[in-house]
């Protein structure tokens, strides 16, 4: 079938025929293209049941074109996760600013590229996630979001257009106090009695900025809504407990947490990702959802990609992959690569260890001492 959209009241006239062809919400055909709309009633059935429509051939060069740019794909999930921050930059400024965007275009862009860098480079995506950028929080942190999102959903089983959705409102979901959490960022101090109410208020405000630009899906609209509720019905704006809560919302709500606990602020280092998994394992079935932590744990791994380890041999490494558990098959180790020597000196070339031999196994997490950022991103080949 040929790409489709939403139909508008005001695409359709009676006594004229239709330039395109009109399906259900099943996406099955109703009416061919040119079919004549004769009355009222059927412009109302149209409307109320005929919810989509094909594209006309200027639409579809603009598909055509908007899909030729979306294959331009980024050489690696670093490069990727740039781009992508550089485009989310600019859609939410224009969004603030009332200026007419594309959002559904902007947002289409930034999805598929997470899908493809989970899909065929999950440690490398996931280790981009892991290591300090020097973009600003409120830009990188619905992107780390949504990668740590679709990791989760390709585990679930999530269909495409779910998966759509939750990337979707993982990107979208903070738009309703974008200047705020830019300040919370760099700020010690605690919150002011109104910037509390700004942040109770952000997820209704992200909702009715999305419903201006044109983003009406319902479920979109709902995670973005919910995505701060919590199981124990201790979240906000609805205090939504368990089942009420749209599962998507769960989830997002899970990662976001973890995100924000593993990125650096002004003020604080970051979380070691052992620490944010206790502190979410302990937290499971209270303001999280206990199965999806237990899932994250197991995506992410007790020593996930970008992480920093020492090792028994004294070496400070990185890790490049995550242990691996298969039923049935013994576990593997994680892939390191040593960076820093026993010494305190930098190797010129880090070399590739399997930690699962005695005198590279890991002896813990440990935060490097870098006199300035480094580029770890050509350990992972995905060129």
């Amino acid at each position: 079938m040929d790409a489709i959209k939403k139909i508008k009241a005001d695409e359709v006239t009676i006594g004229q025929s239709l330039p395109w062809p009109v399906y259900d919400s099943e996406k099955s055909l109703l009416l061919k293209e040119g079919t004549v709309v004769r009355s009222e009633k059927q412009l109302a059935v149209i409307l109320e049941k005929g919810v989509y429509r094909g594209l006309s051939n200027d639409e579809c060069v603009a598909e055509a074109a908007q899909l030729a740019e979306r294959r331009k794909k980024p050489s690696n999930p670093f490069q990727m996760k740039n781009i992508c921050a550089k485009k989310l930059q600019q859609l939410v400024a224009k969004l603030l600013s009332g200026e007419e965007v594309n959002v559904q275009e902007a947002v289409g862009f930034v999805t598929e590229q997470v899908k493809e860098g989970c899909a065929n480079h999950a440690n490398a995506t996931l280790a981009a996630v892991h290591l300090a950028d020097e973009q600003s929080y409120v830009t990188l942190h619905p992107l780390h979001t949504a990668i740590l999102c679709q990791l989760l959903m390709r585990r679930l089983k999530f269909t495409e257009a779910q998966q759509d959705t939750v990337i979707a409102a993982a990107l979208l979901m903070n738009i309703g106090m974008y200047e705020l959490q830019d300040r919370l960022f760099s700020q010690a101090e605690p919150l002011t009695e109104a910037q509390s109410r700004e942040i109770q208020q952000h997820p209704e405000k992200s909702a009715e900025l999305l419903k201006q630009a044109g983003m009406d899906d319902p479920h979109l609209l709902s995670i973005i809504l919910q995505h701060h509720e919590r199981i124990d019905g201790t979240g906000y704006p609805a205090k939504l407990a368990g089942a009420n809560i749209h599962q998507g919302a769960k989830l997002l709500c899970l990662a976001d947490m973890y995100a924000a606990m593993v990125t650096p602020r002004a003020y604080r280092e970051p979380i070691r990702a052992q620490t944010a998994l206790k502190d979410i394992f302990t937290d499971r079935g209270k303001s999280v959802d206990s199965h999806l932590s237990q899932i994250l744990i197991r995506e992410i791994g007790v020593y996930p990609p970008g992480s920093f380890v020492k090792l028994v041999n004294g070496d400070t490494a990185i890790v490049l992959k995550r242990a691996i558990v298969k039923k049935g098959r013994n576990a593997t180790a994680p892939v390191v690569a040593c960076v820093v020597s026993p010494r305190g000196g930098l190797y010129e070339k880090p070399a590739v260890r399997d930690s699962n031999l005695d005198m590279y196994k890991i002896t813990g997490m440990v935060e490097p001492d870098f006199d300035e950022p480094m580029d770890f991103s050509n350990l992972w080949k995905t060129s």
